[in-house]
């Protein structure tokens, strides 16, 4: 009768995917765990011994958001195309909620997990990824990143530098929220004071994007209406459209929006009201693609290098496995948005 790998792990006294750690030599499994399993395997007669000696690492999962945007797209495609080139299997789960479709590609041999997303991951593999700019490295105790005030001087966990803790490779520093910046410079300079932020309802970047609005808003010493400034909602057209109506509400005359979805909401919901932008509401928003241009008007962008962060995240998958090639820099680069402004923005009305 034929073996299976669930025999294997009752005889053992293990799950399914432990089994299946140690036969692949992924993950942190305890020895005296190795040594029942490879026992039961011995003992059983499994016949998966091409499998008891690690290999040269093949299969990759390349993994883009749940809900991407279209510059992690973009990312994502460049990283398949540059690994598929040197033999290496991509395969391009998403990652939900559960992450089930990653652990599916690690349980069915994948050697790590690379994604253009700034959220550490449970997994039982390397995980290759980015960092916000403003976050802190990895901290040695935990393999987490500290908060936002561990970079500003602000008391916060004392960050370790480096590119990897453990399973945490960290390929590019990327200065999302530093673009705010950007935003800000260009609208100020066209006279808007009453500037709006329209992000995600939940996350990570949404939160230092609200922070980082806050702190440097240019009407941030003269009045107390920041808070009615933000509109964080869902990540989708209609998110938008009920952002922009907000923030209209509140008689901003600028918007600065995370999400591509949630800005052409934003203009269609101008559009609704018998408004024009720029002449109405000036809008910037991150990231660009073929839309962005082709909005009505072409929309100003806060725009990233995406074939620059494609070949970070190659080198950190490169490093890793040990592969020839350009490695992660001992201290990975941080990467800026560019503003390309276009015609929608202008300057404030009088």
């Amino acid at each position: 009768m034929r073996v299976r790998l669930e025999d294997v792990a009752e005889a053992a006294g293990v799950s399914v995917t432990t089994v299946s750690r140690v036969l692949g030599g992924r993950g942190t499994v305890a020895e005296a765990t190795r040594t029942r399993v490879l026992d039961a395997v011995r003992s059983l007669g499994y016949d998966r011994s091409t499998l008891l000696h690690r290999q040269a690492a093949r299969l990759v999962a390349v993994c883009a958001p749940a809900q991407p945007e279209h510059w992690q797209i973009e990312v994502c495609r460049s990283l398949s195309m540059q690994l598929q080139d040197t033999g290496i299997i991509a395969a391009t789960p998403f990652l939900d909620e559960d992450i089930a479709e990653v652990r599916a590609c690690i349980d069915a041999g994948a050697a790590l997990v690379v994604t253009p997303t700034f959220t550490p991951l449970d997994v039982d593999v390397p995980v290759v990824r980015f960092a916000e700019a403003t976050a802190a490295w990895p901290t040695a105790a935990t393999g987490t990143e500290a908060s936002d005030t561990s970079v500003t001087g602000d008391t916060g966990p004392e960050a370790v530098a480096g590119p990897a803790i453990d399973a945490e490779w960290i390929a590019a520093r990327v200065d999302l929220s530093g673009g705010m910046s950007l935003a800000f410079e260009h609208l100020h300079a066209l006279g808007h004071r009453r500037i709006g932020l329209v992000c995600n309802d939940s996350g990570a970047l949404a939160e230092r994007l609200k922070n980082r609005f806050r702190r440097e808003h240019p009407m941030r010493d003269v009045t107390d209406r920041l808070d009615e400034w933000i509109a964080a909602v869902p990540k989708s057209h209609s998110g938008g459209i009920a952002a922009a109506t907000q923030l209209r509400d509140a008689t901003c005359t600028a918007v600065i929006v995370q999400s591509a979805l949630q800005l052409h909401g934003v203009f269609a919901a101008v559009r609704r009201r018998r408004l024009a932008i720029p002449r109405d509401l000036s809008v910037v928003g991150f990231g660009d693609f073929s839309t962005m241009r082709y909005t009505d008007p072409p929309a100003t962008v806060l725009r990233l290098d995406n074939q620059a962060l494609a070949e970070a995240l190659a080198a950190g998958v490169r490093s890793v496995l040990g592969l020839p090639g350009r490695q992660l820099a001992s201290v990975p680069p941080t990467l800026r948005p560019r503003l390309l402004a276009r015609q929608s923005t202008a300057a404030a009305r009088t």
